[in-house]
């Protein structure tokens, strides 16, 4: 498609929106304006959730419990799933945008390049709807019901709400440990010689100590470690056939990080595995999943002795 005629498209889209926001706004969500008959879609209803998008990513979510949810084998990141459901709870008062089937492709909800959505209880199929495209400047969710030629808009901040790929649905953080609760620190790697750990003395000092003896630490190095263990976000996430081949008990190196007893989160351990020059794998003992991480930041964390202590 030339440059002009993508414009215009743009154009288009960006019309059909306003004139949505407008309609919205002039008839204060006028019964005659809002998407009608639909069956139940509420979190507390609805048992599975399919998305499939264009490009042949599809995304099963399944109702384990009232709170919990799974896509594939793995839970589903409760805040990206609460956020779903407040877009969801906004569909049964979309507000129309276009009547006619010549709009559909322009906005995406044509069968061949929107995202589809089925909501089932049970066995049964709830609704099924078809999501088009999103553009930062309309903030919309274009959304058609199967089988309808109406297509209604609802507020969406950001892109990807409906999201088809499965990695999108799972917990993306590795750790998440706060600095007061951190006792001390393990960092332990194949020769052992190189092993060494940080805690702190009777009087309170953070110190490092190895088998070469006790050296003070160097604070400003620690506070960094300390700091990008309070959210460590992974990269992505590796398949489950990869990972199971993944040597997990013979890792490149660790970090044991040890918590007060008093502490919100319990003692755990990173284990990394070196994938190439740009990424690690990370696996913590609670979970199944194997992260993906940025390399620099893995070998931040597994750091050397050299570098965290000061030498008198």
């Amino acid at each position: 498609m030339k440059n002009r005629q993508v414009g215009f498209v743009l154009m288009a889209l960006i019309a059909i929106g306003i004139i949505g926001i407008v309609i919205r706004l002039v008839t204060g969500g006028s019964s005659d304006f809002i998407l009608k008959g639909l069956m139940p879609i509420s979190g507390d209803v609805i048992t599975k959730v399919i998305i499939m998008g264009p490009d042949q990513n599809s995304s099963e979510l399944v109702k384990i419990d009232e709170e919990n949810w799974e896509v594939g084998m793995h839970p589903v990141f409760a805040p990206r799933l609460n956020d779903f459901w407040v877009h969801v709870n906004d569909i049964p008062m979309a507000q129309l945008v276009a009547r006619e089937k010549t709009h559909h492709e322009k906005l995406g909800v044509d069968d061949e390049n929107s995202t589809k959505i089925d909501f089932y209880f049970g066995q049964s199929l709830q609704e099924q709807f078809h999501v088009g495209k999103w553009l930062p400047e309309v903030r919309l969710c274009y959304i058609r019901k199967s089988g309808n030629t109406e297509v209604y808009g609802i507020p969406c901040a950001r892109n990807g709400v409906f999201s088809a790929d499965p990695d999108t649905w799972r917990n993306p953080i590795i750790a998440s440990i706060p600095a007061s609760d951190v006792a001390s620190l393990d960092f332990i790697y194949p020769d052992s010689t190189k092993n060494f750990s940080v805690g702190k003395t009777e009087e309170g000092d953070w110190v490092v100590a190895s088998d070469t003896g006790i050296k003070p630490a160097n604070l400003q190095v620690l506070d960094m470690i300390l700091q990008t263990l309070q959210i460590l976000p992974a990269t992505g996430f590796e398949t489950d056939e990869i990972s199971k081949d993944l040597d997990f008990d013979a890792p490149d190196g660790s970090v044991r990080i040890n918590t007060h007893k008093e502490a919100s989160t319990p003692t755990t351990r990173l284990k990394f595995i070196k994938k190439n020059d740009d990424l690690y794998y990370v696996k913590i003992p609670s979970q199944s999943t194997t992260f993906t991480l940025d390399s620099q930041i893995a070998e931040f964390l597994l750091i050397t002795q050299e570098i965290i202590e000061i030498v008198e």
